[in-house]
C-alpha cells in the first residue's frame, strides 16, 4: 500500500510540473488589435551585436512608417508611391508572422514601441544563425510627447557605430585584404575634355547580377571615355582607391585567358598611369566622415581619333 501511495503521489507531482513546463513555454501570442491605428516610425535597425553597421560596410537603415489597419492587416508607407501600401499579415507559429514579403519574429508590442526579429527561412525552416537583423520602432505619439525629439534624430547612427567605423577605416587603410565599401563611394571627375566619365546604375549589372536599391553603394561603377587615345580600347577592371585618392589595379571584371593576364594587366595599369592619374579629380570614398580604401569598378572605353 505503501508503494502504491508514493506511485499515486509521484504521478500527481509529475503531472503538475509538466502543466507547469507547458504553460512556461507557450508564450502567448503576439496581437495586434490594442495598438491598430498606431502610426509608428522605425528608429533602429541593427544587428543583434547593436550595431548598423556590417564588416562588409552595408548599412542597415531604419526606414519603415507603418500601422495595423486590423489585426491581420499592416499598411507601410512606400517612399516611392508616396502612399502606404497594404499587407496582409499571416501566422505561422508562435510568435512568426510574415508579411511584406518577409518573415518576422514579433519580440514586443505595445502602444509606445514594436520590435521585430527580421527571420532567415529555408524549405519554412528558421535558420536562427542567420536571424540577426532586429528593427525597433516607436510611435509618433511616443517619439513627441515622451522623447520630445524627432524620428530622423533617433535615426542617425549610434557613437558605437561611429567607433566602429572609425576602426575599420583605418583598419583598410592599412591592410588592402581589410577593405570595406565606402557608404559614400568615390567621386570621379573629368578634368579634361578628353575624358568623360558617368557613374552607372549598378541594380542590374551583367556582371554582377541583380542588385537591390539598398545595396547598390557597395558595388560603385563608372563609365569612362577616352577621346584621342594611343589605340582603340575597351577594359572593364576593379581599382583600389585609397584614402588619399589614389588609384591601384586591383583585377578584371571579366574572365582573362591566363597566357594574356600578365599583358593586359600591364596594359590596364598603363591605362590607370597614363591616362586616368591625369585626367581624373578622384575623390576617396568615406564612411561617417572617415576617408577610407575601397573597391570601385570602371569600365573604361579609349577612342582612337
Amino acid at each position: 500500500m505503501k508503494i502504491f501511495r508514493y506511485l499515486v503521489i509521484f504521478l500527481a507531482l509529475l503531472t503538475v510540473s509538466c502543466n507547469y513546463v507547458r504553460k512556461i513555454s507557450e508564450d502567448p501570442i503576439p496581437t495586434f488589435t490594442a495598438v491598430k491605428g498606431i502610426k509608428y516610425s522605425e528608429v533602429h535597425r541593427r544587428f543583434h551585436n547593436g550595431l548598423s553597421f556590417h564588416e562588409s560596410g552595408f548599412q542597415l537603415e531604419p526606414e519603415w512608417e507603418v500601422y495595423f489597419s486590423a489585426d491581420d492587416s499592416i499598411k507601410i508607407y512606400s517612399p516611392e508611391r508616396k502612399q502606404y501600401m497594404p499587407y496582409r499579415i499571416f501566422h505561422s507559429h508562435k510568435a512568426l508572422f510574415h508579411f511584406a514579403r518577409d518573415w518576422f519574429r514579433v519580440k514586443h508590442v505595445s502602444k509606445d514601441s514594436l520590435v521585430l526579429q527580421v527571420m532567415e527561412l529555408e524549405s519554412r525552416v528558421v535558420k536562427e544563425e542567420l536571424s540577426n537583423v532586429y528593427m525597433t520602432l516607436y510611435s509618433h505619439d511616443f517619439i513627441n510627447n515622451v522623447l520630445k525629439t524627432t524620428a530622423e534624430k533617433l535615426r542617425e547612427p549610434s557613437r558605437e557605430d561611429s567607433l566602429f567605423v572609425k576602426y575599420r577605416a583605418i583598419q583598410a587603410n592599412s591592410d588592402p585584404d581589410s577593405l570595406f565599401a565606402a557608404r559614400n563611394p568615390v567621386v570621379l571627375k573629368s578634368k579634361s575634355k578628353l575624358l568623360e566619365v558617368v557613374k552607372t546604375n549598378s541594380l542590374a549589372d551583367p556582371y554582377l547580377g541583380y542588385i537591390s536599391r539598398s545595396e547598390e553603394y557597395l558595388y560603385p561603377e563608372y563609365k569612362i571615355k577616352i577621346d584621342k587615345a594611343y589605340q582603340d580600347f575597351q577594359y572593364s577592371f576593379q581599382v583600389i582607391v585609397d584614402h588619399n585618392g589614389k588609384m591601384v589595379f586591383k583585377n578584371f571584371l571579366v574572365v582573362v585567358m591566363p597566357e594574356f593576364l600578365e599583358t593586359k594587366t600591364r596594359v590596364a595599369k598603363g591605362i590607370i598611369d597614363v591616362y586616368l592619374k591625369n585626367l581624373l579629380e578622384v575623390i576617396p570614398g568615406n564612411t561617417l566622415g572617415y576617408p577610407h580604401s575601397s573597391v570601385i569598378n570602371l569600365h573604361v572605353k579609349g577612342v582612337k581619333k
